[in-house]
């Protein structure tokens, strides 16, 4: 398992550790889940590496959700539907 160590610039001096979700051995028919933060072409972007990903891994779209702006985080929900639903999240900005 690779682990991390991460600084928050707005806490004193600690370190917090995370671990990376496990990886998948294969790519081949994963359900994708994407968000969208309304950046222009950033829907776009984001469709075509699916697109890409469908024919070279098998892989499918499942959920299209769009953040309220490029500012805000994911809402709860989507993160809800997405451990539901979804193998993989794909994140992408445009411009």
């Amino acid at each position: 398992m690779m682990r991390r160590t991460v600084f928050d610039p707005t806490l004193p001096l600690e370190t917090q550790e995370f671990a990376y979700a496990p990886r998948p051995g294969s790519f081949r028919g994963l359900r994708v889940g994407l968000v969208e933060n309304t950046k222009f072409n950033s829907k776009e972007l984001l469709c075509k590496v699916v697109e890409r990903l469908e024919q070279q891994h098998g892989m499918r779209l499942v959920s299209l959700n769009r953040k309220q702006s490029s500012g805000h985080a994911v809402s709860q929900e989507t993160i809800s539907l997405f451990r539901q639903q979804v193998d993989i999240a794909l994140a992408g900005v445009g411009d």
